[in-house]
C-alpha cells in the first residue's frame, strides 16, 4: 500500500515539473507535504488513527503502535542523520501511544479484536524500550526523471540529536529491463570472434587511347 501510495505521488509530482518546465526542482521536492497527507489518508480509509506533531503540525499514521512517517530523502549524503533537525519531526521521537481501542484496524480491511499483550502471544516487535513510539521511517528517492527506491527502517534519535537507522530494508527498486538484456549476450573473454565478412568490389575501367 505504501508502494502504490508514493508511486501515484510521484507521478502526480512529475507530470506537474514536466508540465511547469522548471529547470530546478525546488517544486518537485516539495510533494513531502503531499506523501505525508495521502498516507494519512490512505490509512485513515482503512481504520487506522494518527497524531499531529506540533508545531507544523503534520498529520503521521500510526500503524501497529509505530509512527509511520514516509519522507522523501533530500540530496544531502547528511539528510538521514539531520532528520531530527526539523522541530516537528524530533517531536516524531517522543510520542506516547494511543489509548487503546476494543478492535483493531487492518490492512485486509476486517478489524481485529485487540489482544492483551500480556496474555496473548504477540508481543509487538517494534516496541521500544521506553513508553514512546518507535519511528518508521519511510524514505523515498527519486528524481522528476525516474522513482529510485523506496526503504523502510526504524529511526532512533541519539543523545546528540542525529539519526540511526535499524533495520533497513528496501521495499521497492525499479526492474530494469536492460539488466535482463545484457544477460544474453556473450561476455568478451569467451567464445570464438566471428569474422567480418568482406566483400570485393569489381570497379570497372575504361580503356584510354594511349
Amino acid at each position: 500500500m505504501l508502494v502504490e501510495v508514493v508511486q501515484a505521488r510521484h507521478a502526480l509530482a512529475a507530470e506537474a515539473h514536466l508540465v511547469s518546465e522548471s529547470r530546478y526542482a525546488m517544486g518537485f521536492g516539495s510533494q513531502w507535504r503531499d506523501l505525508l497527507d495521502d498516507t494519512s489518508q490512505k490509512l485513515k480509509d482503512q481504520g487506522f488513527r494518527s497524531v499531529k506533531l506540533a508545531p507544523g503540525g503534520h498529520e503521521v499514521p500510526v500503524v501497529n503502535d509505530s509512527l509511520v512517517y514516509v519522507w522523501r530523502v533530500a540530496n544531502n549524503p547528511n539528510a538521514v542523520r539531520e532528520f531530527a533537525a526539523s522541530p516537528t519531526r524530533k517531536n516524531g521521537f517522543m510520542v506516547a501511544p494511543l489509548d487503546p481501542t476494543l478492535w483493531e484496524p487492518s490492512l485486509s480491511g476486517e478489524p481485529e479484536p485487540a489482544q492483551n499483550a500480556a496474555e496473548g502471544e504477540l508481543v509487538p516487535v517494534l516496541r521500544a524500550v521506553d513508553d514512546d513510539m518507535p519511528l518508521v521511517l519511510v524514505m523515498v528517492e527519486s528524481t522528476p526523471r525516474q522513482l529510485q527506491s523506496i526503504d523502510w527502517a526504524i529511526a532512533v534519535l541519539n543523545g546528540d540529536g542525529k539519526v540511526d537507522l535499524r533495520g533497513q530494508e528496501c521495499i521497492w527498486k525499479p526492474e530494469f529491463v536492460a539488466a535482463d538484456a545484457a544477460s544474453d549476450v556473450e561476455s568478451f573473454d569467451s567464445g570464438v570472434p566471428v569474422a567480418p565478412v568482406v566483400e570485393l568490389q569489381k570497379q570497372d575501367r575504361t580503356p584510354t587511347d594511349g
